[in-house]
């Protein structure tokens, strides 16, 4: 066993010498593999840029024209102050506003003083295949990584708004559904909602059951707002609640989530997503993606897990940009 042991280890020895002296050209970081990049690493290079909320990062955003459009993600913007500061690839900070999003998409248009011009191709998404190339733009040097097209275009079902409690005892003898547990700094303990509160009606909406309760509540979308009744003590009572995102709220009290880190947002309720490999964090969302022509064939809307991540395709951006160009005049 020993013996075979040292055979194997004589042999990785040997192996890793021979990958440390191939040519340059054949490694990884050689010219000919940089090479395969180099129009997609220019292509984002010139289209992304970083939009911040002071000296905080928000995510990234992909400049799409001369007169300072930029495409982002829009529930990554939710809250932050306007208008944004978006370092751009000219080495200076520019000011941008929201004037519209997508929210099928979670797609937003901003318009920022910014007056270069990106040189952007427009590719396709249609003809991408499974295992094909792509390279995202990042906000890490430098400023790319390449992946694979890991599945066929398709829908991602959406998942409501979420209350933040776990919920208890239900039925007609119990009068609904009780709370068994708050969520720290969820929607529920900011709202007031307590302990043992027993919740019987969402929007005057009766709800016996935990079942009824999360279908009820899952129609509606983070950041809208619902009214309990509830009661607390054999005393009724009204609480208006602001959904938040599943994600945001439970974090990493969910066992998935502990294993991806820290994931968008928002990850679900799209109609059409490419999806890739391409290694992001949440920050680098709302970037560009490149085929290795550097033509763009989506922006990046999704971390959903450690590897899965999600584009909107390319032709729904421009179809976006189409609907929203009277705001974008407008403004």
């Amino acid at each position: 066993m020993r013996h075979t042991l040292v055979i194997a280890l004589l042999t990785l020895s040997a192996l890793r010498v021979q990958a440390a002296s191939l040519p340059a050209q054949l490694r990884t970081d050689g010219r000919q593999v940089v090479a395969a990049f180099a129009e997609a690493e220019k292509a984002a290079r010139q289209s992304k840029v970083t939009i911040l909320d002071g000296v905080k990062v928000l995510c990234l955003g992909t400049l799409v024209s001369a007169d300072g459009i930029i495409i982002a993600k829009h529930s990554e913007l939710e809250g932050a102050k306007q208008p944004f500061r978006v370092a751009g690839n000219d080495k200076r900070l520019h000011r941008a506003t929201l004037v519209a999003h997508d929210a099928k998409t979670d797609l937003a248009i901003l318009k920022s003083d910014i007056t270069y011009d990106p040189g952007l191709r427009w590719g396709t998404s249609d003809t991408l295949s499974i295992a094909q190339w792509l390279v995202a733009g990042v906000d890490a040097s430098p400023g790319i990584r390449a992946g694979i097209v890991s599945a066929y275009p398709r829908t991602i079902a959406k998942t409501g708004g979420v209350i933040g409690i776990m919920l208890g005892n239900d039925g007609n003898q119990t009068g609904g559904v009780s709370v068994e547990q708050v969520v720290k700094d969820g929607p529920a303990q900011k709202a007031g909602l307590k302990k043992g509160d027993i919740i019987f009606s969402v929007n005057g909406l009766k709800v016996q059951t935990r079942e009824k309760l999360i279908e009820s509540v899952n129609k509606f979308d983070p950041g809208e707002k619902v009214k309990l009744s509830l009661k607390r003590e054999d005393k009724p009572m009204d609480l208006e609640i602001t959904l938040g995102y599943r994600t945001e709220v439970f974090g990493m009290m969910e066992r998935n989530l502990k294993m991806s880190g820290e994931v968008s947002k928002r990850r679900t309720g799209f109609e059409r997503i490419i999806q890739h490999d391409v290694t992001m964090t949440t920050t680098d969302i709302g970037g560009p993606l490149f085929d290795l022509e550097g033509r763009l064939v989506g922006i990046n809307i999704a971390r959903s897990n450690r590897v899965e991540f999600f584009a909107i395709p390319v032709e729904d951006v421009r179809r976006i940009l189409d609907e929203k160009s009277g705001a974008i005049k407008l403004r």
